[in-house]
């Protein structure tokens, strides 16, 4: 029996029940790819049907406000992906009338829509017969063949598609690749469960005993480390309190969000270090604010970075320069109505933070 139809008949018999697995429309595929995208499949349910929910279509999407947008995928991270959808909506209404293209060339163009992406919509939605290889295709193609190729090199995307074209045969390609997902998700798994692998027999790796050797990535770049001190601040303006955010437009880690005002050092200092810096000088100018205390340190990872964070909590008075200039005033209990990164929400609903006095901070750091 052929790779194919032994994938297929275990398909038919376990495959995973999801809510955009039926739906051919390139919208919901498009949206549930890139939920997708760094999310486990059990958090990227809620977020679909909630998107769905408030974006029915392309048109609703992309004619609502970006912060609409960043506030909705709060949670998820890598928020690149949903401003890169909102563009790529309205590429979809400017240039296409609000039809999705059809082939795979046309989908690459879209923002954010990469060669998996686009094989993926092309196949779920029009049958294209197109192989759409992501980490379970490679993980599952480099076992079968025992493929020593990296899967990050240059080269490896056209060599694990022809490897899978090959496995794919007549197979309609909506069915092989819902079938290759799945089977990396549930059977073949970066700890795969070879002894159920009704393809073992075929499995090069498995024959060799070298399963664990693939597949195989070059060598990892060690994270960069970023140390951030936001600053709490809080006043009281006509008996209600207030805060201060500002939204983060650099090129970087979590583009459009608020957050609150930031120190970010090349090096690390303690917390008790913060009013000497030339950085609290300009937010505070000649203000001298009250500084009630800091969080004990928040370690957040993302994929090449890892950020080590101090949230310090201020009372003022009389706001300075800097904060009328660069930030937003809202009311304190306002702050869910902003998108904010995943740390700022860990942050604000950690009911259980014990600030600590700044003079303990002066041996830490």
């Amino acid at each position: 029996m052929n790779l194919s139809n032994t994938l297929i008949i275990w398909y038919k018999k376990f495959a995973r029940e999801l809510p955009w697995k039926s739906d051919r429309d390139p919208y919901k595929i498009w949206v549930s790819e890139i939920i997708l995208q760094q999310t486990r499949v059990e958090q990227a349910k809620d977020y679909y049907l909630r998107f769905i929910s408030h974006f029915p279509s392309v048109e609703s999407l992309a004619n609502a406000p970006l912060d609409h947008l960043l506030r909705l995928w709060q949670g998820l991270g890598y928020y690149s992906r949903a401003r890169n959808m909102h563009v790529a909506a309205k590429q979809i209404v400017a240039e296409y009338h609000g039809d999705f293209p059809r082939s795979v060339q046309a989908l690459s163009l879209l923002k954010g829509v990469g060669p998996y992406t686009a094989a993926a919509i092309a196949s779920f939605a029009f049958d294209y017969p197109v192989v759409a290889i992501d980490g379970n295709a490679f993980r599952i193609f480099s076992r079968l063949f025992a493929e020593s190729c990296p899967i990050d090199s240059s080269g490896a995307h056209n060599l694990f598609s022809g490897l899978a074209q090959q496995c794919m045969m007549d197979t309609p390609s909506s069915l092989f690749n819902q079938a290759i997902m799945d089977f990396g998700s549930l059977v073949c798994k970066p700890q795969p469960l070879c002894m159920e692998c009704p393809m073992n027999v075929q499995c090069i790796a498995f024959a060799q005993n070298r399963v664990q050797e693939f597949p195989v990535k070059r060598f990892k770049k060690k994270p960069r480390d970023r140390f951030f001190y936001y600053l709490h601040i809080t006043s009281k303006d006509s008996g209600k309190e207030c805060t201060y955010i500002q939204q983060r437009h650099q090129r970087d880690i979590w583009q459009n969000l608020y957050q609150f005002p930031l120190i970010e050092t090349e090096a690390p200092v303690s917390v008790g270090e913060l009013p000497n810096l030339p950085q609290w000088h300009t937010i505070f100018e000649e203000e001298t604010p009250l500084v009630l205390g800091y969080a004990p340190k928040y370690l957040h990872r993302l994929t090449h970075q890892v950020i080590h964070t101090f949230f310090v909590r201020i009372e003022m008075e009389k706001e300075s320069e800097w904060l009328h200039t660069h930030c937003k005033e809202i009311d304190a209990s306002s702050l869910d109505r902003y998108g904010v990164s995943r740390l700022m929400e860990r942050y604000l609903l950690d009911e259980e933070i014990k600030y600590l006095p700044l003079w303990h901070a002066n041996s830490l750091e």
